[in-house]
Formats: C-alpha cells, sequence, structure tokens
C-alpha cells in the first residue's frame, strides 16, 4: 500500500464519519423542530431555549472537532458531552441520547483506549443520574442501559479504526523508510563500485603506465640515432600524460560524495498525513559517507517522532552548508509540542551520531509551538561541491 492511498483512505474515511455525525445529530433535532412548527408557542419556552441552546452547541463543538483530521480537542469533546447530557434532560423525543454516542465514537481519536473508556463510563454516568431524575428508577436503568448500549458499540468501533489508522501510518512510513533507505544503500553500492574501479586503474593501469615510461626513458638514452631518440622521448612524455590524467581520474573518483538528495526525497514523500517541506540545495553531498548516514539518520528519526507524537500537519526540513565549510540540520514542525520534552532513545542516539563525528544537536519544544531542531556537522565531515537548487 502506498504511502498516498494510505492518506487518502483516511482522508475519505474522516469525511465519511463526519457526515454521519452531522445526520445523526439532525435526526436528533428534526422531532423537535416538526413538534416547534406544530406548537410555534413552545419556542419561547425556557426548556425549549435550555434544549435548543445545547443542541446547537454541540454541533458547532462536534464540527469544529471534526476539522482535527483525526486529533480530537479534549475540551471540546467535555463541551459536546455536558451539551448532549443537557439535550437528554430538557428533550423528551427519546433520541437526545445518541448525541452521547456520538461524542462516544469520538474519544479513541483524542485519547488513549483506557482514558476513552473512562469518558465513556463518566457519560453512561451521567445518563443515569439524570434519567434517575426525571423518571421513575426502573426506567431510569432501562434507559441507561440502552444509550450505553450504543456508546458502547460506537466506542468499540471506534478504538478498532483508530488502531487500524495507526498500523496504516506505521506501515507507510516503514515503506517511506525501506525505500529511501534502499536509495541510500544504492548510492553506497555505486560508490563502492566506484572505488573499485580506482583502486583498479591505481594498481593495474598505473603501475604499467609506470613501468612503461621508465622503459621509454632507458630505451630513449641508449638510442643510437637522433630520430630514434626523439620518437622514444615522445613516447614517454605520451606515457607520463596518460599516467597523469589516469591518477587525476582516480582521485576523481575516490574525491565524489554520494548524493543525499534522493534519499531525502523519498523519506519525506513517504510521510502518511504529513506535509514535508524539505529545502535542499540541487547537488548537496557530504564528503564522509559516515556523516552522510548520519545525516540521514537525523532526519529520519525527527520525521518518526513528528508522526508519533507531534499530532502535526507540516515538518519544515532545511539542509545547508555553513560559511565555514560544515553543513546545519534545521526542522520545526506545527505540532502540539511539549511543556517539558525528556529525549529517549531516538534524539540521544543521534546525539551521540553527531558528536562523535565533532558535531553538535540541539532542540527546543515549547506546549503548542512544535518542536524545533538543529544539528550541525564540522567541515572535517560537511558538505562537498553543491549548487544552489
Amino acid at each position: 500500500m502506498s504511502p498516498v492511498s494510505v492518506s487518502a483512505k483516511s482522508t475519505t474515511t474522516h469525511r465519511l464519519l463526519v457526515t454521519a455525525g452531522m445526520l445523526t445529530w439532525a435526526v436528533v433535532g428534526i422531532p423537535h423542530v416538526v413538534d416547534l412548527m406544530d406548537e410555534p408557542a413552545r419556542w419561547t419556552a425556557p426548556g425549549t431555549v435550555v434544549w435548543m441552546s445545547a443542541f446547537l452547541t454541540f454541533g458547532v463543538a462536534f464540527w469544529r472537532n471534526a476539522q482535527g483530521e483525526g486529533h480530537c480537542e479534549v475540551l471540546l469533546l467535555a463541551l459536546q458531552s455536558a451539551a448532549a447530557l443537557v439535550c437528554v434532560a430538557t428533550g423528551d423525543s427519546g433520541l437526545d441520547g445518541a448525541l452521547l454516542a456520538i461524542t462516544a465514537g469520538q474519544a479513541p481519536e483524542g485519547m488513549s483506549q483506557r482514558r476513552a473508556l473512562a469518558w465513556v463510563g463518566a457519560q453512561v454516568v451521567g445518563t443515569m443520574v439524570v434519567f434517575s431524575v426525571i423518571h421513575p428508577f426502573g426506567r431510569a436503568w432501562v434507559q441507561t442501559l440502552i444509550y450505553a448500549g450504543f456508546q458502547g458499540f460506537t466506542l468499540g468501533t471506534a478504538m478498532v479504526m483508530v488502531r487500524e489508522a495507526e498500523a496504516r501510518r506505521e506501515l507507510a512510513r516503514l515503506h517511506a523508510e525501506l525505500q529511501a533507505t534502499q536509495v541510500l544503500l544504492a548510492t553506497r553500492e555505486r560508490e563502492g563500485e566506484r572505488l573499485r574501479i580506482a583502486r583498479e586503474l591505481h594498481d593495474s593501469v598505473g603501475h604499467h603506465l609506470t613501468a612503461l615510461s621508465l622503459n621509454l626513458e632507458a630505451a630513449a638514452h641508449t638510442a643510437r640515432d637522433t630520430a630514434s631518440a626523439e620518437h622514444l622521448r615522445r613516447a614517454r612524455e605520451a606515457a607520463r600524460t596518460l599516467l597523469a590524467e589516469v591518477r587525476s581520474t582516480v582521485s576523481a573518483l575516490r574525491d565524489t560524495p554520494p548524493p543525499l538528495l534522493p534519499s531525502l526525497r523519498k523519506l519525506a514523500e513517504g510521510a502518511p498525513g504529513l506535509a514535508v517541506h524539505l529545502e535542499v540545495p540541487e547537488s548537496f553531498a557530504l564528503e564522509s559517507s559516515e556523516a552522510a548516514h548520519s545525516l540521514f539518520r537525523c532526519v529520519q528519526e525527527v520525521l518518526t517522532n513528528t508522526l508519533r507524537h507531534a499530532q502535526a500537519r507540516n515538518l519544515w526540513i532545511r539542509i545547508e552548508p555553513t560559511g565555514d565549510g560544515g553543513v546545519r540540520v534545521h526542522t520545526r514542525d506545527d505540532g502540539r509540542g511539549a511543556g517539558l520534552l525528556t529525549p529517549g532513545a531516538g534524539l540521544t542516539g543521534m546525539r551521540e551520531r553527531f558528536s562523535r563525528l565533532g558535531g553538535r544537536v540541539e532542540w527546543r519544544a515549547a506546549a503548542g509551538q512544535g518542536m524545533e531542531l538543529e544539528a550541525w556537522l564540522p567541515a572535517t565531515v560537511g558538505a562537498g561541491p553543491c549548487a544552489a537548487g
């Protein structure tokens, strides 16, 4: 399954759920509106005003929450639950409890499964309290069980869908990492083949050209006539020129840095549900294979953390040579951030990789302001020649 199809499928499913929720909300309100059309005098009754306010509040809160594309805001969810309970308390159609089922279906998107279960449990308790006030205990108990069943069904369905969506995103992320790693491995394989050719040219062709040059020089010294000596001298100069060109070619083969951009693009293109804005010079390369690998893993770790924890929609990655010959990596996202960031194994490993090469890694995070990371590698392992892209 490609990352594009995963993202498209997730968006389509989300739209269908939003549509179903809005239709359910409308169905709950239709009987009330029909009754009020038959009895216009009830429009100004206190109970009607309270119900209508709660009903509209629920609809607006649900619509705002649905714009999160799978990221549910707890405060809006709490407002929905409260509004639904008010509708249950002031409505008389028997359908108002369906609003609680809508909220139960949203809960797994904004919290852990345990908290979602607790949330729905609190809604059931609230429903029981409301029904106990307005109905006899037996009827209140039956009504509560009915709506608890609806909420349990929608909660279970939502949990399954959330787990499936998370599994699809993880699969897409791993697929993108695999493709990027394959590009990096292919680049390394080409680099190894280039080095092998360089060694063969140096050890074989270079050796024989050196021997040929020495033999021609000896022959020129022992030549008996001037014409033969002149031809031998020219042959010796040609051999020396060819030897110099072979050595230049060997040096070029050894010193050509492997390109990183294809691997980074593959990695960025495969991020499901995340827009990655990658800014890298078109011919960017690193002189050290270890440095290239460390930089690739740095970007990979940032992307993984953003997908798993940030709840971000955009990630900006900028990689550029520095004035002193090194390379700088700057990333930031528009996710939820964190008040206190405790580095895990990924960030710690990233810092260790860069420190081993003489570089450094720093990060900053604040609640509601996303995360920002800056990494630097020195000139000894930094950027090779590049042209602005």
